[in-house]
C-alpha cells in the first residue's frame, strides 16, 4: 500500500502541472485556443524478453481523449515551437490478455510540430502520467504477468503525427504510437510493457475561436548562466520480498549555459544515497553510512518550453562503493518552473536503459 501512496505522490499532479500556464485572460483575447481530441490506435505489445512473449496476445488496442490548449502565438515560444498543443488526456486500454488486465490512465501531455503549413503539420507529441487498473503480478492469483508489479505504474507515451486541417473546426490525424508502463523499480517485477500501434485521431476546436497563428517579437534573455541545486528523493523495491523498499535520496549542483530560447547545455556533480547498495556488498559486511553513498559528474542537455523544461543527462561515478553493471547512469527529467526561481522535478535515474530509481523533489535555479 505504500508503494500506492509513493506513486500517486509522484505522478498524479503532472496532468495538473500542464493547465498551470493558462490564464483566463489568454484563453478570452484568443491567444491559446480550447481543443478536444480524440485518438484510436491498434497493436503489439512488444515482448522485449523472451519470457513475455506469451503475453503478447494481439491486438493491443486503446483510445485517449485529450483536453487542451492550442497556441497562437502571443508569446514567443509558441512560434519558437510551430504552435504547440498542449493539456491533459485519460487513456483506456486492452491487451486481449487476462493477467494483464485493461489499464487506463491519466496523463500530461505537449505535442510540439516540426513542420507546418498552413493546412497540415507533421509533429511529436509527449505524455507522462499515471497508469491504473493494471492486473499486477501475484505469485498465487496472477503469476502469468511477471512484466508489473504493482497495479499504479508511469505512464509514458510517445506519438509521431500528420494531420491536416479540415475545416476551421477539424482535424484528422494518422501516425505511429509508441507506450510504455513501468513503476520505476520501486517494486518488483519491474520488467515493464512496450507497445507499438498505429493512430489515428480526430481534433475539434469546441469554441467560437478560429486557430490563427501570429508572430511577435523574441523575448530578451536575462542571463545567460544560471546554477541551481536539486533534490529528489525515491525508493527502490526488493526482488525477492515485496515487502522489503529502499529509500534513495539525491543532491545536485549544476551549472547551465544558455544556447538560446529553447536549448541549455550544462554539467553538474550528484551526490547519491541509496540503501539498496547493502544489497551488493560482499555477504556478511556492515553497512555504513559510506557504503550507502556515491559521487558522480554528469554533462546536460535542456528544452526549454515556457515554464517547462525536459531534461537529458549522462553521468560517470568518480566514486562508488559498490560496483554497478556500468560506470555510467542516464536520467530524464521533467521541471516545471514554478517560479523563475524554484522548479518541481519528476526524473527516471537508470543504468543502461534500465531504471534504477524514480526521483521526485524541488530545485531552486539562481
Amino acid at each position: 500500500m505504500a508503494t500506492y501512496f509513493k506513486l500517486i505522490a509522484i505522478f498524479t499532479f503532472l496532468p495538473f502541472l500542464l493547465m498551470l500556464p493558462v490564464k483566463a485572460q489568454e484563453i478570452s483575447n484568443n491567444s491559446l485556443i480550447q481543443k478536444i481530441e480524440l485518438g484510436v490506435y491498434g497493436g503489439i505489445l512488444a515482448a522485449h524478453h523472451p519470457e513475455m512473449k506469451p503475453l503478447n496476445t494481439p491486438p493491443y488496442l486503446g483510445f485517449d481523449i485529450r483536453y487542451g490548449f492550442q497556441t497562437t502565438g502571443n508569446q514567443y515560444w509558441h512560434e519558437l515551437f510551430k504552435y504547440p498543443f498542449f493539456g491533459a488526456g485519460f487513456y483506456a486500454g486492452s491487451f486481449n490478455n487476462k493477467a494483464i488486465g485493461n489499464p487506463m490512465a491519466l496523463f500530461g501531455f505537449m505535442e510540439f510540430p516540426f513542420s507546418r503549413n498552413n493546412n497540415s503539420h507533421w509533429s511529436t507529441s509527449w505524455g507522462i502520467g499515471l497508469a491504473f487498473h493494471i492486473n499486477e503480478y501475484d505469485s498465487i492469483s496472477n503469476p502469468e504477468n511477471f512484466a508489473i508489479g504493482t497495479d499504479l505504474n508511469v505512464y509514458i507515451d510517445f506519438s509521431l503525427m500528420h494531420k491536416k486541417k479540415i475545416s476551421d473546426r477539424f482535424d484528422l490525424g494518422c501516425g505511429i504510437k509508441f507506450q510504455h508502463f513501468s513503476n520505476g523499480a520501486i517494486q518488483h517485477p519491474n520488467l515493464g510493457l512496450n507497445m507499438v500501434a498505429g493512430q489515428l485521431s480526430v481534433g475539434f476546436l469546441p469554441g467560437k475561436e478560429k486557430a490563427v497563428f501570429k508572430t511577435c517579437e523574441p523575448e530578451p534573455l536575462k542571463s545567460k548562466w544560471e546554477y541551481y541545486i536539486f533534490e529528489g528523493v525515491g525508493w527502490n523495491g526488493n526482488a525477492d520480498d515485496s515487502s522489503i523498499e529502499y529509500f534513495n535520496n539525491t543532491v545536485s549542483l549544476g551549472w547551465n549555459y544558455r544556447l538560446n530560447h529553447k536549448r541549455m547545455v550544462g554539467f553538474g556533480t550528484d551526490i547519491f544515497y541509496n540503501e539498496k547498495n547493502q544489497t551488493l556488498l560482499p555477504a556478511g559486511d556492515t553497512a555504513n553510512f559510506l557504503d550507502y553513498t556515491s559521487y558522480a559528474g554528469y554533462l546536460s542537455t535542456e528544452l526549454i518550453a515556457n515554464r517547462f523544461r525536459m531534461v537529458v543527462q549522462l553521468g560517470f561515478y568518480f566514486y562508488a562503493p559498490v560496483e554497478f553493471d556500468q560506470p555510467f547512469y542516464e536520467r530524464i527529467a521533467l521541471r516545471y518552473y514554478v517560479f523563475p526561481w524554484v522548479f518541481a522535478n519528476v526524473s527516471i535515474k537508470a543504468h543502461a536503459a534500465k531504471a534504477q530509481n524514480i526521483e521526485w523533489g524541488i530545485g531552486f535555479a539562481f
